[in-house]
């Protein structure tokens, strides 16, 4: 728009300039004849030697004045709209003469130099809409398209495929082709960061649950030994920091396979109340008196699509996060909505915040209610990954009373005859 309108200002311009040169250019033209017709006449004048004006007419008209000044040609307008150029000329002498007056009728010229400015200003004012559709076309196609079409490309990127859709530069048009370049040596940047990175975390996974997996191995070990009592808390210590660095390098493992497109799902058509009743058998050791299972429902439910392993293994991390976090009980349910079938995680703890809600699901990213406990903040990050691989919404919505109630939303399945509904399994 910007450059548009500056395009028209200019082409205004040009035309308001050219107006104004012709008008003056006319209106010198008209002066210039003017003063050499009066020239001529009032030297014929002189030569005939006579005190009285030898023309007289409808187009021009010399008189005698006794007194008066010498004025160059000037335009005057009558009110009858008629037209005429005017000039006084001394006859001899400067004042020892009669003063001639020379009045010339030029309005037919006059009308005619309105009816062309007019005619000038209607073309002009057409060429300008005629350029203005002209420029908006030439913009759109050559600047508008064209970095459209660069926006969608770039949208379309994602971590994974930064090395498999490059920037094309050989499409883009001469302008934007330093533009393309940049995001183009960006882009692969980005790629070869993102690839070391990748590469990082999963080597540090692979590489560190061999000696994690020992040391909790030998801790059970001695565990089962008779210690004394001074060692019996440091051990004890010492096999609940390996299964939780085990159970954080599990999820950086999951997160590296996600990144890197590894990870795979066996999706199945599942009953969601059997879902929740084996993540309930699964979890009631971890919080007997306070995990809770709402009753079935008195029809059944339609079914979802995900993979068992996953759910369950989303389905814990949901529980043991409000086992940590919030106090109370904790309910899982499942509810049935017109388009979704709806998996709550409730609890009746302090809640998170509109504001954290968004950056709570991001990696290593903890809520301020998670203050003064331990954790990695990851396991929402990785639990709304998998269910956005299969599919569904992770959803952080306030409980009833207070509390967070966590849903995990799947599209209904219209069950289908002959279709087994599979339970998931742990």
């Amino acid at each position: 728009m910007w450059l548009q309108s500056t395009s028209l200002l200019a082409v205004v311009a040009g035309y308001s300039l050219l107006f104004v040169v012709s008008s003056n250019l006319r209106q010198e033209r008209r002066l210039q004849a003017h003063q050499q017709q009066a020239d001529a006449l009032i030297e014929q004048q002189r030569l005939l030697s006579s005190t009285e004006p030898e023309l007289s007419g409808l187009d021009l008209q010399l008189t005698l004045m006794d007194s008066g000044t010498e004025s160059a040609p000037q335009l005057q307008l009558d009110a009858d709209g008629s037209a005429w150029m005017v000039s006084r000329q001394w006859l001899n002498r400067p004042g020892r003469s009669p003063l001639v007056e020379v009045r010339q009728n030029i309005t037919e010229q006059w009308r005619q130099d309105r009816t062309d400015q007019l005619l000038l200003l209607a073309a002009a004012g057409g060429w300008m809409v005629f350029t203005a559709r002209l420029l908006r076309l030439v913009l759109q196609r050559g600047l508008m398209v064209p970095l459209a079409a660069l926006r969608e490309q770039l949208n379309r990127l994602e971590a994974d495929s930064l090395n498999q859709a490059p920037v094309a530069l050989s499409h883009q048009p001469r302008e934007l082709q330093p533009i393309a370049e940049a995001f183009h040596d960006l882009q692969s940047r980005l790629a070869k960061a993102w690839e070391q990175e990748r590469f990082f975390v999963d080597g540090v996974a692979h590489e560190l649950r061999t000696p994690i997996s020992v040391i909790s191995g030998h801790a059970q070990q001695l565990s089962d030994q008779p210690l004394p009592p001074t060692l019996q808390q440091p051990l004890a210590l010492i096999e609940a920091e390996a299964r939780r660095m085990g159970q954080l390098l599990r999820v950086l493992l999951e997160l590296a396979r996600n990144d890197s497109g590894r990870l795979s799902l066996a999706m199945q058509k599942l009953d969601p109340e059997d879902l929740l009743l084996v993540a309930y058998e699964r979890l009631l050791p971890l919080a007997p008196d306070r995990l809770q299972l709402a009753a079935p429902s008195p029809t059944a439910l339609m079914p979802i699509d995900a993979d068992p392993d996953r759910l369950q293994q989303c389905l814990a991390a949901l529980v043991e996060n409000a086992i940590a976090y919030a106090s109370g009980p904790i309910q899982l349910f499942v509810t049935a909505e017109p388009e979704r079938i709806v998996l709550h995680v409730q609890d009746q703890g302090a809640g998170i915040s509109d504001q954290e809600k968004a950056k709570v699901l991001e990696r290593f990213t903890r809520g301020s209610t998670a203050t003064g406990t331990r954790g990695s903040g990851l396991g929402l990050s990785l639990v709304q990954q998998l269910i956005s691989l299969m599919g569904a919404d992770l959803v952080i919505a306030d409980a009833p009373g207070g509390g967070a109630d966590v849903q995990l939303r799947f599209q209904r399945l219209e069950t289908t005859a002959g279709t087994a509904i599979a339970a998931g399994s742990s």
